[in-house]
């Protein structure tokens, strides 16, 4: 799929065949209009590192506590941020509310939006060698993160662990329901959990960083990562795809089995499957 961009694309978010966007360095927005992918008119020159669409808008967030919100088809910088955080994942619900998350300094944070403020919680004791890498929201206000190595869930004033600490690093989220979530990370790692079987974790060789995960049921998902792989779940297990790339992927979203974005480095944009 031509690009507009040679820039590290970070993620991608899609509502309909003829509505996605993807965001990464430099303050990149492209729009993909059904046709073709263009820019967007971002607002901003800052590191975007995730995007969401959900009741006809969005939010993107980045470095320097940066979120973007998304207003018919223009971004513009949400002049109520309250942190100053690296925000590395955002996920909101048609019902307007949202959730991002992100670290300053030693302090892991997650930002709520309630339909009218966002509103900031330090998670967790400071720690300087821990992180929370991606953030997913279901319809009923159920959150999920990918938080060091662990699978997590909102309280409502801070994450708890739904699975035991392993030497990985967790990147990316999304769950089927409240009650079964995939996470993908480091050394291969493919994370399922769920609220019966508890977690199961399988690694590939040769351990690819897996950055990015999203499904459309319980039975398609899809995950990727460096040198261009991608893998696919089809309910009972991961198999590898083929791919036209050996660029790092990042972002993976889409509408449907037959409806697949993915990004990644160099402005890749993929189409499938």
């Amino acid at each position: 799929m031509p690009s507009t961009t040679t820039a590290t694309l970070r993620d991608v978010a899609a509502v309909s065949p003829t509505e996605a966007y993807a965001v990464g360095f430099r303050g990149t927005v492209l729009r993909w209009d059904g046709i073709q992918w263009s820019a967007a008119g971002s607002p901003t020159s800052m590191n975007l590192y995730s995007v969401t669409l959900a009741g006809g808008g969005g939010w993107a967030v980045g470095e320097g506590g940066t979120i973007l919100s998304l207003t018919g088809s223009t971004w513009s910088v949400a002049g109520n941020s309250p942190t100053g955080a690296l925000l590395t994942g955002v996920s909101a619900v048609p019902t307007g509310s949202a959730i991002a998350v992100g670290k300053e300094g030693d302090q892991r944070q997650a930002l709520v939006w309630n339909g009218a403020q966002w509103t900031k919680f330090a998670t967790g004791a400071p720690n300087p060698n821990t992180e929370v890498s991606d953030v997913f929201r279901l319809a009923d206000g159920t959150s999920f993160a990918a938080q060091d190595s662990s699978i997590t869930r909102w309280t409502g004033t801070d994450w708890e662990s739904l699975t035991t600490p392993t030497t990985t690093l967790l990147q990316g989220v999304w769950a089927s329901s409240a009650d079964e979530v995939f996470a993908v990370g480091s050394s291969g790692v493919l994370m399922r959990w769920t609220s019966t079987a508890g977690r199961t974790l399988e690694q590939r060789a040769p351990f690819p960083f897996f950055h990015g995960v999203w499904g459309s049921s319980p039975s398609d998902v899809w995950a990727v990562g460096s040198g261009g792989v991608i893998m696919h779940w089809n309910g009972d297990g991961w198999t590898q795809v083929n791919s036209p790339t050996t660029q790092e992927l990042y972002g993976v979203s889409g509408t449907g089995p037959t409806d697949v974005w993915i990004v990644g480095a160099g402005g890749t944009l993929l189409h499938g499957p």
